[in-house]
């Protein structure tokens, strides 16, 4: 009979029987600690890696169930700040830079690179609409044309903006 002070443990067999009736409840537990699938079953794998290095630590008194998703819960902890102190990916980097609002100059130059490209009278349009401000109307009574041409202009001027090339 073993002394009062140890605990009782579970053989291999016996551990790994109990590995295999907690892993669904694990599982969920882990995937909706990480928020996905992913990141849910690579901790489950480092958790069951882990448990089974540590089988001999485990009191077989105890629920064993609690046992594993404190350890679960651990390894949770430990894959979280693994990630925080990983440098952030190169495309995150660019899509920081993209999303940076250009400046003043660079605006202008793009939008100077891109206006040349249409015809005169196209721009002309285009300016006296956007920048100058005149309506629809006037621009129709200039030209001596319908209101509705002028706007299937306009909108074929700016179509002709968005296949510019940058």
């Amino acid at each position: 009979m073993p002394p009062a002070d140890v605990a009782p443990r579970l053989d291999d067999a016996a551990f790994a029987a109990l590995l295999q009736r907690a892993m669904p409840e694990l599982r969920t537990f882990l995937r909706r600690l990480c928020g996905g699938e992913h990141d849910g079953d690579d901790v489950l794998q480092e958790t069951l890696a882990k448990v089974w290095r540590l089988r001999s630590s485990f009191d077989a008194s105890h629920d064993g169930v609690a046992w594993l998703q404190t350890a679960a819960f651990r390894c949770f902890c430990d894959h979280r700040r693994r990630q925080r102190r990983q440098p952030r990916p190169a495309a995150d980097l660019v899509l920081a830079l993209a999303t940076r609002a250009p400046c003043a100059t660079e605006l202008r130059d793009e939008l100077e690179r891109r206006l040349a490209v249409l015809e005169p009278d196209a721009r002309a349009l285009l300016l006296a609409f956007h920048r100058d401000g005149q309506t629809l109307q006037q621009l129709a009574s200039e030209r001596g044309v319908p209101c509705n041409t002028v706007k299937s202009w306009l909108h074929r001027a700016r179509l002709r903006l968005t296949e510019v090339r940058p």
